[in-house]
């Protein structure tokens, strides 16, 4: 041994032990990860302090650029100007707005797919850079948080906490899964069935209703097999809702704002497109979709599902042991079928979010909840959480953020990628991705008019670059914020008597990804380039 490590042993140590526990403090765990915090902060303050692009000095300068609703004759700073009570703003400062924007994106995606802090801090950051650099007036910062999106999300997760409360998941579990008998129904029965009717009813209204009918299943399940826990359960039943819902996307107009967003274009645009139409269109994507879904998890998680499933059994045994409806019971099914009514016939004038806190206030009048139940069992991080990510589709659409990303995606196109199917393939990856952190609506409302005056460029009729467009905005698979559906599904996917979570951001991503991949195919192998060919547009 050397004199100098004889005479001096404890620095050595000490140098080796702040090492280690440096790089411990570093990656973290749970969800602190300093690590990824510092990462999201570099890339914030490498983006906002890049030279500014020429083409987006163009595109914010531009008269009525596609994809920007302004006034005639106005740019987006004009726009920028008036919406944000900024009278004489220079185009530095708009181009400005711009990179916080994609600055404050490079934070969300870090952040919450890594979950390097709790969800709804990342909502909080978001909203705190935003009033630090000035993006926008503050009164426009605390509105873009509060959308129908938001409240549809708070009355979804508190009228699930009533179902839950009063024991009506389980007769619901028995109208939807009371015939299935093993994972085989529950894939290529339930899930096909569940794809088809997100196509009339949403799929986020299904996930919020269903979510503790399948969470309790969980439990019965691991009961029966003599075990306390057995999360892949917990998280394949998670799946089988969320992907099997967003499979009926494509198959008719009535699935949400991005197709009426499409079918409005269309009609705009001189060539209406009627109910039907659509549904010739599109109507054979969700079969194959779900039964793509059905084999996907199938394989995935055949061999973690090492015990017995039978789902009827367990749920008719449970509501047998129920006996007659309860007061509150029949009362929580009123209020349900209510809220479903003013969906049906009053979503013109009440929009999604006014019926489901109506039936929130309902259940408070009637004594069905106390504010209690709904402080302890809502996830009100995940809401905050959306809330953000809806604020962040306003800001990325307002600022021209989206439509500078998505032109110059455009113009880096290959030649073969810009004409004939190749356009379509192009224009349904760029959606899939802009919509995984946008809004779906947002997603078609920003790269529809954009694609859509390609049509004849690229040789194609304008309903087949917009259902493209429409098509894609359904693969919101990755990121909790891609739908209201997913944000429920994480919020509500917990174990029912330990709060044990079985839903994980890095599962949506781990088998998200794939999904993404499988759904391009089935969009590209049997829509494009199969029964399309076949059909006059």
């Amino acid at each position: 041994m050397s004199e100098a490590i004889k005479n001096n042993p404890v620095p050595n140590f000490k140098a080796r032990f702040s090492m280690r526990g440096a790089l411990t403090w570093l990656v973290g765990g749970g969800e602190y990860r300093p690590i990824f915090i510092i990462l999201a902060f570099i890339a914030f303050f490498l983006i906002i302090n890049m030279p500014t692009p020429q083409s987006l000095e163009n595109l914010l300068t531009r008269p009525n650029p596609q994809g920007y609703s302004t006034q005639q004759g106005y740019t987006i700073v004009d726009h920028l100007s008036e919406e944000f009570h900024e009278p004489d703003l220079a185009v530095e400062e708009a181009a400005r707005k711009v990179k916080i924007t994609l600055g404050m994106l490079a934070v969300a995606a870090i952040l919450w797919s890594t979950v390097a802090i709790p969800l709804g801090a990342t909502a909080f950051l978001l909203a705190a850079i935003m009033y630090i650099f000035h993006l926008m007036p503050i009164d426009i910062i605390a509105k873009s948080y509060m959308k129908d999106a938001v409240f549809f999300i708070i009355g979804a997760l508190s009228v699930a906490v009533g179902v839950e409360k009063t024991g009506l998941h389980h007769r619901l579990g028995l109208l939807f899964l009371g015939w299935t008998k093993s994972r085989r129904s529950l894939l290529f029965l339930f899930g096909p069935l569940m794809a088809v009717t997100a196509m009339f009813i949403s799929a986020k209204c299904l996930i919020a209703f269903l979510m503790p009918v399948l969470m309790r299943l969980y439990k019965n399940i691991c009961k029966a097999n003599g075990l306390v826990r057995h999360p892949p359960v917990g998280l394949f039943l998670i799946l089988v809702i969320v992907y099997m819902t967003a499979m009926g996307g494509p198959g008719a107009p009535t699935v949400g704002a991005r197709n009426a967003i499409m079918v409005d274009f269309f009609e705009t645009l001189g060539k209406p497109m009627t109910f039907i139409q659509w549904m010739q269109y599109g109507f054979p994507f969700v079969p194959v979709g779900s039964i793509a879904v059905g084999i996907y998890l199938y394989v995935l998680f055949n061999k973690k599902l090492n015990i017995k499933i039978n789902p009827g059994e367990l749920i008719r045994k449970e509501v047998r042991a129920l006996g007659p409806y309860s007061g509150k019971q029949v009362t929580m099914t009123v209020i349900l079928l209510a809220v479903i009514f003013m969906w049906v016939f009053l979503s013109g004038y009440l929009h999604l979010g006014g019926p489901i806190l109506i039936g929130t206030v309902l259940m408070f009048l009637t004594g069905v909840v106390s504010w209690e139940d709904l402080n302890k069992d809502v996830a009100w991080g995940v809401i905050w959480m959306y809330a953000s990510a809806v604020s962040m589709g306003y800001v990325l659409h307002i600022t021209g953020t989206a439509l500078w990303l998505a032109t110059t995606a455009f113009d880096l196109l290959p030649p073969f990628l810009k004409v004939g199917d190749g356009l379509l393939v192009s224009i349904s990856i760029l959606t899939t991705i802009v919509t995984n952190f946008m809004s779906d609506g947002a997603a078609v409302a920003v790269i529809g008019p954009i694609a859509l005056p390609m049509d004849k460029m690229a040789g194609l009729d304008m309903w087949q670059v917009g259902l493209a467009t429409a098509f894609s905005s359904s693969f919101a698979h990755v990121l909790v914020i891609g739908r209201p559906g997913l944000a429920i599904a994480y919020a509500m996917g917990l174990d029912p008597d330990t709060k044990e979570r079985l839903l994980y951001v890095k599962d949506l991503i781990k088998y998200g990804l794939g999904l993404v991949l499988i759904s391009w195919l089935i969009l590209w192998g049997w829509v494009f380039y199969g029964y399309w060919k076949f059909m006059t547009f």
